[in-house]
């Protein structure tokens, strides 16, 4: 577990100052490592718990190869292995690209550089991912399919932020305290307060299996998985032949 927070203003509503107390309030969230990256329009702020690479060379903010990019992650994609061994080098003698860690995180930021928003269909895990386009300003998030990593965000159309938890967000003295009523009633019926709403008006939770792109006074967001696309129509009648690719998932899903 990780934590991460930034914003993205081209008014400069929001300071280095408060991107550091969004961060802080996350160190329980990944107590070995703090790190930041801030430009004219955005600060990205990260927390880390070191679980592949140790290193230091595996903290973030990391910066792509060629620079354009950098990237602040919380999860865990298990097949990043599989995906770095499929990314091309720049280099015609290297069939494959050379890494300067052995951390999940390096792959995912490569592979959007080459792929773009659809590196994310590779992805086999549980993310909450910020890229940041340096040249063209702009940022990108992820969240993976089925929301295990949390993500909250605000947007009022020309100012955004975002945080792997509330309390994070409120560390921003712009944005407003005001009670959702509609979240406060689901919760007392469901026991939860259901997705994109959240406790406070002004703050949301971002869809699982989507991605967000700021850039400017521009948002887009747009679901990349959803759950009814892959049922089938066809019904498994024979329990042994169930029982089989029970197996073989399970197996699968542990040797990830």
């Amino acid at each position: 577990m990780c934590g991460i927070a930034g914003f993205y203003s081209s008014n400069k509503v929001f300071s280095q100052e408060e991107l550091v107390c969004m961060t802080k309030v996350l160190a329980h969230r990944g107590p070995n490592a703090e790190g930041f990256f801030t430009d004219e329009i955005i600060g990205l702020g990260h927390r880390r718990l070191s679980i592949l690479d140790l290193s230091d060379r595996a903290n973030q903010p990391m910066h792509s190869h060629d620079g354009r990019y950098v990237i602040i992650y919380n999860g865990e994609v298990y097949n990043f292995q599989e995906i770095a061994s499929s990314l091309k080098s720049t280099t015609p003698l290297q069939p494959t690209l050379n890494f300067n860690t052995s951390s999940d995180t390096e792959v995912i930021l490569e592979a959007f550089v080459q792929q773009g928003v659809d590196f994310v269909l590779q992805l086999n895990g549980m993310f909450a991912i910020a890229i940041y386009d340096k040249v063209d300003k702009t940022l990108y998030l992820f969240r993976d399919r089925v929301g295990i990593k949390p993500l909250y965000y605000y947007w009022d159309g020309e100012n955004f932020a975002f945080a792997s938890e509330i309390k994070s967000l409120l560390q921003l003295k712009f944005i407003p305290r005001e009670i959702d009523k509609t979240a406060v009633r689901d919760f007392l019926h469901l026991g939860y307060v259901p997705t994109p709403i959240s406790i406070y008006k002004s703050i949301k939770k971002m869809r699982s299996g989507s991605w967000i792109k700021i850039s400017g006074k521009t948002f887009e967001e747009q679901k990349y998985w959803n759950i009814n696309s892959k049922l089938l129509n066809k019904t498994v009648t024979s329990k042994e032949q169930a029982m089989v690719k029970l197996s073989d998932l399970i197996i699968s899903s542990v040797q990830y």
